[in-house]
C-alpha cells in the first residue's frame, strides 16, 4: 500500500527543480519511479518517501528551505498519523535529526559520515609522497590511452547508447548484496546532471555522473562506472578529472556522500536492549555488504562533516 498525498502540487519538472534546489546528497532517490511525493499548500517544498513494512521511509531531510523543514515535517508526520504509520527518516543531517529527535519524539542513531572533496586541493596539484601511489596509478592509466572527457553537446546518439550501455553492465557485473537508493538512469532528470566519460582506443570504458546541489553551491559525486577488465586507476582518473574541470569554475564543494562509520555513533530515544541490537545488526551488515570498503583514503583531501541517522 501507498500513501496518497491528495495535496501533491507539483509536476515532475518542478519536482526535480525543488531537489537540485534544496536537496541533499540522498535526495536523488526521490526522482525514482518507485517514490511517494508529499506536499503541502502552504509550504514551500516536499518530502519524498517509500513505504515499507507499514513505515514511510523518507529518503533525507524535508527537501525544502532551511526555515521551513520544521512545518513540512510536523505536516508529514500528521499526514502519516492519519494513515497510521510510522515514519523513518535515512541519512538525514545531522542538524535535522537534533531537531527531530525531541520535536517529533524521534529516535536518532548515527551512523556515518559525509565527506566532502574540495577540487582546490587536488593530488595531482601537490607535492611529495602522501598521494604518490595515487598519482602513479593515474599516469599508468593515462599511458594506456585513457581519455576523459565531459558529455556536453546532450544530443550525440553514440556517447548516450554507451554511457547507458556502460551503466547496464557495471550493475550486472557487480558481484554480492547489493544496497542502492535508485536505479542508475544516466539521461533521466538531465537538469542539474554532468556527464564525464572515459574511452581507450575509441571504446567507452568508464563513465562518472554529477548531480547538482545548489543548497550547498557543489555537486554529488554520482556513479562512478568501469568496465570489466578495464586500465588500473581508471576510477580515479575520473574523478580527478572531474575536479579538475570543477576546480577552473572556482567549485569548492563535491561530496561523494555518506560513508559509514567504524560502529555507530550517538544512538538516542531506544532502551539498552535496542541499542546493543542495532550495534550487532550494524556490526553485521558492514560485514555482509562490505561497507567498509565504502571510505576513502587520503584524509588531507577531505573535508569531513559528521552526523547522520
Amino acid at each position: 500500500m501507498t500513501l496518497n498525498n491528495q495535496a501533491l502540487l507539483f509536476d515532475n519538472q518542478t519536482i526535480l527543480q525543488i531537489v537540485r534546489q534544496w536537496g541533499g546528497v540522498s535526495s536523488g532517490g526521490i526522482l525514482d519511479a518507485d517514490c511517494e511525493i508529499f506536499t503541502d499548500p502552504a509550504i514551500p517544498g516536499l518530502i519524498g518517501y517509500r513505504v515499507e513494512a507499514n513505515n514511510a521511509v523518507v529518503l533525507g531531510d524535508p527537501v525544502c528551505a532551511s526555515e521551513n523543514k520544521p512545518a513540512l515535517a510536523q505536516a508529514f508526520q500528521q499526514f502519516c498519523s492519519k494513515h497510521h504509520r510510522g515514519v523513518v527518516y535515512i541519512i538525514a543531517s545531522e542538524e535535522f535529526a537534533l531537531w527531530a529527535g525531541p520535536n517529533l519524539s524521534s529516535a536518532i542513531i548515527e551512523f556515518g559520515t559525509t565527506y566532502y572533496l574540495n577540487p582546490c586541493a587536488n593530488p595531482m596539484n601537490q607535492g611529495g609522497g602522501k598521494f604518490k601511489t595515487l598519482r602513479k596509478k593515474i599516469h599508468n592509466c593515462q599511458h594506456k590511452g585513457v581519455t576523459v572527457k565531459e558529455y556536453t553537446s546532450a544530443d550525440d546518439d553514440r556517447i548516450e547508447k554507451s554511457i547507458t550501455e556502460l551503466a547496464t553492465s557495471w550493475q550486472k557485473a557487480r558481484k554480492g548484496p547489493q544496497i542502492h537508493l535508485c536505479h542508475p538512469t544516466p539521461f533521466k532528470d538531465r537538469e542539474g546532471k554532468r556527464w564525464f566519460y572515459a574511452e581507450q582506443n575509441g571504446k567507452m570504458v568508464g563513465s562518472l555522473i554529477l548531480n547538482e546541489l545548489k543548497q550547498d553551491k557543489g555537486w554529488l559525486l554520482n556513479n562512478v562506472m568501469i568496465c570489466e577488465n578495464s586500465p588500473n586507476g581508471l576510477s580515479e582518473l575520473l574523478v580527478i578529472s572531474a575536479l579538475q574541470t570543477l576546480e577552473t569554475e572556482g567549485c569548492t564543494s563535491v561530496t561523494i556522500g555518506p560513508v559509514p562509520k567504524q560502529q555507530l555513533g550517538k544512538i538516542t530515544g531506544v532502551n539498552g536492549f535496542l541499542m546493543f541490537s542495532a550495534q550487532v545488526v550494524y556490526k553485521a551488515s558492514k560485514y555482509f555488504f562490505n561497507l567498509g570498503g565504502m571510505r576513502p583514503s587520503g584524509k588531507s583531501f577531505n573535508q569531513i562533516n559528521k552526523g547522520h541517522i
